[in-house]
């Protein structure tokens, strides 16, 4: 009976990583770190497949080289290999490391000041790892980041509109008239908008916003200003998701056109 038992857990466990996704190193780790953040009190991270997909990747290049490094020779910086997987981001950072057990590369994190911070920082809500073991050590690298909602365009759009519109109201003036505009849009995707060359283009425009955001629900002064300004009745606008280093990688490109009481 207790070697039923014994199997019977077995391959509950497995059954568990299974779902999960996760080896049991990854498990492992993923459990320890949790551990640390609710003792300091910090919400749990959650488990990214692109972070996680960043970290093995990188991880490959530490067996490669045999070595501990934050980025070897050819390859591109964190924030542009986070990036190259398609989340949406606005923060990340790693820790790198290696020793024989997981249990030992996670205190070998803990008692370093900086691999520590990164830990139990509360700027990040997500986390992945690549763990391989290469010659009895095992490779690990961790990457943080704080994972951003994911939008398409038209959402991140309506989003905007939505807020703008909620401004008007609490300043006593009447909704918008909100147009997508397909050339506002293509204007956004170039992430160059020469202004006064654009309004020329566009006649009957008073006001043009440019800005760039990864939350709707901010808008900068400008279109705060023109949200208060009773004598706009329309907007068209365009939108375009361009991740990159210029903007960052969770950063939406909006072009704003208002056009007056006619």
């Amino acid at each position: 009976m207790k070697m039923l038992l014994s199997i019977i857990l077995l391959l509950m466990a497995t059954a568990a990583f299974a779902q999960s996704g996760l080896s049991p190193d990854e498990s492992r780790l993923l459990t320890l770190v949790n551990e640390e953040r609710k003792k300091a009190g910090l919400p749990k991270l959650q488990w990214d497949s692109h972070l996680a997909e960043s970290a093995r990747r990188h991880t490959q290049k530490l067996v490669d080289h045999q070595d501990l490094s934050h980025q070897f020779s050819g390859e591109p910086p964190l924030s542009e290999r986070v990036g190259a997987t398609g989340l949406r981001f606005n923060s990340v950072a790693e820790n790198v490391g290696m020793a024989a057990t997981i249990d030992e590369i996670h205190k070998g994190f803990m008692d370093s000041p900086p691999h520590r911070a990164n830990i139990l920082s509360p700027k990040y809500n997500s986390v992945g790892f690549g763990i391989t073991l290469n010659q009895g050590e095992l490779f690990v690298t961790q990457n943080f980041a704080n994972v951003l909602p994911t939008y398409s365009a038209e959402k991140f759009r309506d989003a905007v509109v939505s807020e703008f519109n909620r401004v008007r109201r609490s300043k006593h003036v009447p909704e918008i008239d909100a147009r997508p505009d397909d050339r506002l849009e293509k204007a956004a995707c170039t992430g160059k908008v020469n202004p006064n060359s654009l309004i020329h283009d566009l006649p009957g425009v008073t006001d043009l916003v440019i800005f760039t955001s990864f939350v709707p629900e901010k808008l900068p002064s400008h279109m705060q200003d023109a949200a208060g300004d009773r004598t706009l009745r329309r907007m068209n606008i365009g939108v375009c998701f361009k991740p990159g280093p210029s903007y960052g990688y969770g950063s939406f490109y909006v072009v704003a056109a208002f056009y007056p009481v006619t």
